[in-house]
């Protein structure tokens, strides 16, 4: 949408008469509204997610940073909740808007927030006004709200100075595969195992946790909703790098604890046999869906013995 601005330009002066005030018409370009995800403090046009989702009873947070003028400031921001899952109660009334607080920089109005009643997903739009009043085309952003994660695999150790990687592998999977995506770990830690129009079926490692610092160190891989499957999907833990040896140490053993939670209850806690030194690889179980078995193995091997490519071949 385009509105015309209207400029009053005076005429010169002739004979002690001024000539007729010009009245021109100029563009009032549009602003745009981009509604997102919110993700964390820093966010641009390529990191902004347009689908995300909230696990049920917890409250999902949207983001209208990126909406913008081109030739002005945006100064008020409307949504609404344009669909939603059957047996749902919700308005856009329930979208809560914060007001700002001047005691900060942060404009906390950008930021609404909702709670889903019901699982399923929700659409929601955005539509912004500039300071000349004209008003944008909505942006729609979705939100699912979805039961608690399927699957999730934690790796622990308190070792600073030990680089341990948690693996989950796709039934079938190839040890180290980040160009195919059959192992969700460092290297791909967001394959597209199933569905390409569905996230909740993928693999999500949410932290690769490199041992700098101070311990414990933790990485966790989740999988809202695993395909069904008889074989399993492999869990692995691979001591990729020992930072003190590197730096003129000695070796530095590692001692890793496994959690596998199922709709978030801890099925399983698990220790290897033996501290990992570098370049061990534990294989600590399977785990079958839909019946929620984990099956331990528990062997130790290493990167080399599983074909593991040179690091430097990332």
């Amino acid at each position: 949408m385009r509105n015309f601005v209207l400029v009053l330009a005076a005429g010169a002066l002739t004979a002690g008469c001024a000539e007729p005030t010009q009245i021109r018409a100029l563009p009032n370009d549009a602003p745009l509204a981009v509604a997102a995800i919110y993700r964390g403090e820093n966010i641009d046009d390529q990191s902004a997610q347009f689908l995300g989702y909230t696990i049920a009873g917890e409250t999902a947070t949207l983001d209208a940073r990126l909406s913008r003028d081109p030739d002005g400031d945006v100064v008020g921001w409307t949504w609404t909740l344009e669909d939603w899952p059957e047996g749902s109660e919700m308005l856009s009334e329930d979208i809560f808007v914060p007001e700002d607080n001047p005691d900060t920089e942060e404009n906390e109005s950008l930021f609404p927030t909702f709670a889903p009643d019901v699982l399923g997903t929700y659409r929601i739009g955005l539509v912004v006004t500039d300071n000349d009043d004209d008003v944008s085309e909505m942006a729609l952003v979705f939100v699912q709200s979805v039961p608690p994660s399927g699957m999730e695999v934690e790796l622990e150790w308190p070792e600073a100075g030990a680089d341990l990687d948690a693996h989950l592998m796709t039934p079938g999977g190839v040890y180290f595969d980040f160009a195919g995506g059959t192992d969700c770990f460092s290297w791909n830690p967001n394959p597209d195992w199933g569905d390409g129009s569905l996230a909740l079926d993928n693999p999500e490692l949410e932290t690769d946790a490199d041992g700098v610092g101070s311990g414990p160190f933790r990485e966790t891989i989740y999988l809202d909703t695993p395909t069904d499957t008889t074989e399993g999907f492999l869990v692995r833990v691979h001591y990729y790098a020992d930072h003190v040896a590197m730096t003129g140490g000695t070796t530095l053993p590692a001692n890793p604890i496994i959690r596998i939670k199922v709709l978030d209850n801890l099925v399983a806690e698990l220790t290897p046999s033996q501290p990992l030194v570098f370049g061990d690889v534990w294989t600590v179980g399977t785990f079958t869906w839909p019946d929620r078995v984990f099956n331990q193995i528990g062997t130790l091997t290493t990167h080399t013995a599983l074909n593991g490519p040179d690091y430097n071949q990332q």
